[in-house]
């Protein structure tokens, strides 16, 4: 069923209720018609069910389980990039499934040595809204505004494994398959590559250090990039967990 974010909660879960603009406009360009069902996502509980009334009338239906994607928690701990390319950064990471985005501090870091404004934050955060929405992906991802120097970067992400995108590693999906991490962090270093320094602390810390192709990628592309794979490489391995009966159709098994 399609749905849409709210900004706010609607005060109650039944009943007559005037839609926001924005979800009108929605509507609207969706060409919903009258009974048209749907999902309204508030930021936390459950979602709520609703149709389409009127012309800004909606009735909502109670609420509903909120819809969910199988997706590997990715946290991006990345390197800022220069201005409005941290809104293709949050686009792709959105499509790649990113569960949180976390501006790093390194030595060469040009831009994202600040916390972002609160105008960049929302800019961003509506980004990633409009995005998700697109793509039909009901969790939206969480975006920090502070940045986090790079030696405490492990200390503040949980995750099964930590990875560090770096060229000329070890591939990542030959790591990958052998840890079959349930969560993992990829850092992205800046533009200019991760000072020798950075790079020995690493590896006191236990990084893993991966390569995803032999180009060098711009901030932007190799984070999302190193997340789809992430996020492809668990597909396969659930989907390699089940019987051949359930992975094809009759007949293709065979």
């Amino acid at each position: 069923m399609r749905f849409f974010f709210l900004d706010e909660a609607p005060d109650r879960l039944e009943g007559s209720w005037k839609a926001p603009a924005e979800l009108q406009h929605h509507l609207k360009a969706l060409r919903f018609g009258p009974e048209e069902r749907f999902l309204l996502l508030p930021p936390e509980g459950q979602a709520i069910a609703a149709r389409v009334a009127g012309k800004r009338e909606l009735i909502l239906e109670g609420g509903h389980t909120r819809p969910e994607l199988p997706l590997l928690p990715v946290t991006l701990a990345t390197a800022w990039p220069k201005g409005k390319r941290a809104e293709d950064l949050v686009v792709r990471a959105c499509e790649a499934g990113v569960a949180r985005i976390q501006p790093v501090v390194f030595e060469r870091s040009v831009a994202g040595r600040e916390a972002l404004s609160g105008h960049q934050l929302e800019r961003l955060k509506r980004v990633a809204k409009e995005c998700c929405q697109q793509l039909r992906r009901p969790t939206l991802p969480v975006l920090e505004a502070e940045p986090c120097p790079l030696d405490q970067v492990q200390a503040t992400v949980e995750a099964d494994r930590a990875y560090c995108l770096h060229p000329g590693a070890p591939l990542l999906a030959e790591t990958w398959r052998e840890d079959q991490p349930s969560s993992a962090t990829l850092l992205v270093g800046p533009e200019g590559g991760i000072a020798e320094e950075e790079l020995a602390r690493l590896r006191e810390q236990e990084w893993s250090f991966v390569g995803l192709l032999p180009t060098i990628l711009r901030i932007e592309a190799a984070g999302p990039l190193g997340a789809a794979l992430c996020q492809h490489l668990a597909e396969v391995a659930v989907r390699g967990s089940r019987a051949p009966h359930d992975r094809f159709g009759k007949g293709q098994a065979e």
